[in-house]
């Protein structure tokens, strides 16, 4: 891992994990095409930036990044409006359908293991992850994946409450993932990897399997977007603008 401070360089965590850039980025004070040799430190100075908040956002994102085992390569020619409504449907829909039995099943197994604190913490984490990906499945369905199917069918993108640029919806549903991923690193730990032991009951067993499940599902939704469908919006914009103006 990097090691963060306020000499460091922007110029360094280029060299890292996706997520440091995302969280610079995500704070306004840079963005691409500025001074990558700038120290951290200087640039918090001439934004006002409290630098003590900044090194601590980047080493909460300086964490591997995880490549799950599925092939990228038909996402990336997809039509956008067909990349869209398959995210939406095998994804969506499988959160839609997963999420409240998940939570359930999580509750069921606390109460039966009430003498056990990682089974109530496991909830916790289980519950709150839930409400954040419920929030997170409408920020996309009502801002990003609209803006998307337009720039697909090649019309403007109809403005939304977050206007009319794809880029800053995008910028917050990756800093959604990168909270999303660290919570299920925070699962795997808690659950030797989804791994029940020896003797657990069934309750325990069914959610140490729907759990895997869920991960296995989750890192491959999370990486359609972040390696097709965001980049390729982002592009269409920049093109139909290059376009425009030409």
């Amino acid at each position: 891992m990097l090691q963060i401070n306020a000499r460091t360089r922007v110029a360094e965590l280029m060299q890292g994990p996706p997520g440091l850039m995302t969280a610079l980025k995500s704070t306004g004070i840079f963005r691409d095409g500025d001074d990558p040799d700038v120290m951290l430190g200087e640039l918090c100075w001439n934004f006002g930036f409290n630098a003590g908040i900044l090194v601590m956002m980047l080493q909460a994102a300086d964490v591997p990044e995880e490549t799950p085992p599925l092939d990228i390569t038909p996402y990336l020619t997809m039509p956008l409006g067909e990349l869209v409504a398959h995210i939406e449907d095998v994804h969506h829909g499988y959160l839609r359908r997963e999420l409240p039995r998940l939570t359930a099943l999580a509750a069921a197994v606390a109460a039966g293991h009430a003498p056990d604190a990682r089974c109530g913490e496991l909830r916790d984490e289980v519950t709150d992850l839930a409400g954040e990906l419920e929030a997170h499945l409408r920020h996309e369905e009502e801002a990003l994946f609209p803006m998307a199917r337009n720039l697909g069918a090649g019309q403007a993108i109809a403005p939304t409450r977050c206007g009319d640029s794809i880029g800053g919806p995008i910028a917050c549903m990756e800093n959604e993932h990168e909270d999303a991923t660290r919570t299920l690193r925070k699962l795997r730990e808690l659950t030797a990897n989804y791994t029940a032991p020896a003797g657990a009951d069934t309750q325990l067993c069914d959610l140490m399997a729907a759990l895997a499940a869920f991960d296995r599902d989750l890192c491959e939704h999370m990486y359609k977007e972040d390696k097709a469908l965001f980049p390729r919006a982002i592009e269409a914009q920049r093109s139909r603008r290059v376009a425009a103006a030409g």
